[in-house]
């Protein structure tokens, strides 16, 4: 499929929703307006990307892959650009969102079969996760298979590390010390249903400092300052500014979940 066949509009295929007020369903119809609006496009040709300027933003999709070959590496290319500004750009977000949006269907479906809440359940899951993988994407030490990479990493946060947080004990961590992270949370089953460990592990593949990591779990685990400063050989005074810069860098690393 070559860009010359896509100038126009992409075709959304029925089957990419199950229902027509689904959040898909709501995606494709945003995507719909959005796609040829000038305001839209202008934004985007300001971004001076690859292949000059595109009248759509349809024209943006199969310039980063959509509907390509598996080894596209010119898409790939194109994508990691615009995953670079959706760092900091929510509508470059929007863009990578509905780039990767039928695999993140294909895996709701699947996960939807042995999930309560079935598809509804899935898509409620994956959707924003995929978001907050775009939005934190380590586009600076990940530059290759992007695509893959969005798709596997929402997968995984959505369904995989949410499950093994289920089966492991929560770590017994001070519910002020989450809402010093966590904004506001709603009430103490909010924060036990974050957990810090997933919010640590988020936080690396940001790039923390591997010994905030260990504080933070020390913290986490119920040890006290003065119990790391003596594991660390340091001062009590010391082992809470390490406490309070690594819950500072975490929140920072994580503030899209805040």
């Amino acid at each position: 499929m070559t860009e010359n066949q896509n100038s126009s509009r992409l075709e959304w295929s029925p089957g990419l929703t199950h229902r027509t007020n689904s959040p898909v369903s709501k995606l494709v119809k945003e995507w719909q307006l959005i796609s040829s609006r000038r305001k839209e496009v202008d934004v985007v040709n300001s971004w001076r990307l690859p292949g000059g300027e595109v009248e759509n933003l349809d024209q943006v999709l199969v310039r980063a892959g959509f509907n390509t070959a598996r080894d596209d590496s010119q898409g790939d290319g194109y994508l990691w650009l615009l995953v670079k500004h959706a760092s900091q750009d929510e509508l470059a977000a929007r863009i990578v969102l509905q780039r990767i949006l039928p695999p993140l269907v294909a895996i709701a479906r699947r996960r939807g079969q042995i999930l309560d809440g079935g598809i509804d359940a899935a898509i409620a899951e994956v959707l924003p996760t995929a978001w907050t993988v775009i939005r934190q994407y380590p586009w600076h030490r990940r530059p290759n298979k992007v695509a893959s990479n969005l798709v596997l990493d929402s997968e995984y946060f959505a369904f995989v590390q949410a499950n093994r947080t289920k089966k492991v004990k929560v770590f017994s961590v001070e519910p002020k010390l989450l809402s010093e992270i966590v904004a506001e949370p709603e009430n103490d089953e909010v924060i036990q249903e974050i957990s810090l460990e997933s919010l640590i592990s988020v936080a690396i593949s940001q790039g923390i400092q591997s010994r905030h990591v260990d504080v933070l779990r020390a913290v986490a685990s119920g040890k006290t300052a003065a119990a790391i400063a003596k594991q660390y050989g340091i001062a009590e005074r010391t082992a809470r500014a390490w406490r309070a810069t690594a819950i500072s860098e975490l929140r920072e690393r994580t503030r899209c979940v805040a």
